[in-house]
């Protein structure tokens, strides 16, 4: 059984727990099968427990269900989750497909013709075990929280997570240092003496692995707090994106820092945080991408 909490799930996330590619968690989006609750100002999306459930249940989820159950009956077919790219799809995509097998007592249930008597006699047992005990356990979450009631606070808690959610927000800048060459070794310089937090990515961030086309535009994270402290080191001033040499992204998420990589001495953010921004922000340039970073 999946257990999925009241928070927001990055597109990463989310495709962990379909079993999925991140490429066809956008495809789900694009085709307006799966909904983001929030879109950060940097284009990321988040997602709520509800939106993943509303994929899985487009007819609505089973009554008295509250999390999202494995397959009761075939658990050598059943897809390992730890690698998304390697599973097209996961072991709940047939109940979504067939939901009446589901929302239909168990015992009046004729049946399947690919099944023998005693087969459908052993998932019928299993089933109704299963239901049983996640019939409780959601009776139990309900007394304690009030939170399966169609006037319940869901709704309420899912709205005030995102205060919570790191915030990224994207700043323009030209500086008075030189060339795109001259503003990240100066980054870089400043960021190692004074212990500061910082990794490349996009154009910038992917040319550290292999030479790309000529870019004009440097993205690179720093934190919230540090915005300030560059801007006066790089010589910086506001500019709009069509004139920028460098984009500052602010963002307090640890997972950026704590995993880039090193390359020709700068700092990258790792290979999956950097195809998943170019996914999001600068598609042209993810077919290149994919032939660099495979």
């Amino acid at each position: 059984m999946i257990k999925l909490e009241n928070k927001l799930y990055s597109s990463t996330e989310v495709a962990e727990i379909l079993g999925v590619s991140l490429r066809s968690v956008y495809r789900y989006l694009e085709e307006g099968k799966l909904r983001a609750e929030v879109k950060t100002a940097t284009g990321r999306h988040r997602f709520t427990r509800q939106n993943i459930v509303d994929f899985l249940y487009p007819s609505g989820m089973p009554e008295g269900e509250e999390d999202i159950p494995a397959a009761p009956t075939a658990p050598a077919q059943q897809q390992p989750v730890s690698d998304p790219i390697a599973q097209p799809v996961i072991p709940q995509r047939p109940v979504v497909e067939a939901p009446k097998a589901v929302e239909e007592p168990v015992v009046a249930t004729p049946p399947q013709p690919t099944m023998t008597v005693e087969e459908n006699k052993v998932e019928e047992e299993e089933q109704v075990d299963w239901l049983a005990k996640f019939r409780e356990a959601a009776k139990k979450f309900e007394e304690n929280t009030d939170q399966l009631s169609e006037i319940g606070s869901v709704s309420d808690t899912v709205e005030e997570v995102p205060v919570e959610e790191p915030k990224e927000e994207m700043f323009y800048y030209r500086s008075r240092l030189g060339g795109l060459k001259d503003v990240a070794q100066n980054i870089d310089k400043t960021s190692r003496n004074s212990s500061l937090d910082y990794a490349f990515t996009l154009n910038a961030g992917l040319s550290l692995y292999k030479p790309i086309n000529p870019f004009s535009l440097l993205h690179v994270y720093v934190r919230p707090k540090d915005r300030d402290f560059f801007e006066r080191i790089l010589a910086l001033t506001p500019s709009d994106e069509t004139n920028a040499q460098l984009c500052i992204i602010v963002s307090d998420e640890d997972d950026v820092y704590k995993n880039a990589d090193e390359m020709h001495g700068l700092r990258v953010v790792e290979k999956q945080r950097l195809v998943e921004d170019i996914t999001e922000l600068k598609e042209d340039l993810l077919r290149e991408a994919e032939s660099i970073l495979s």
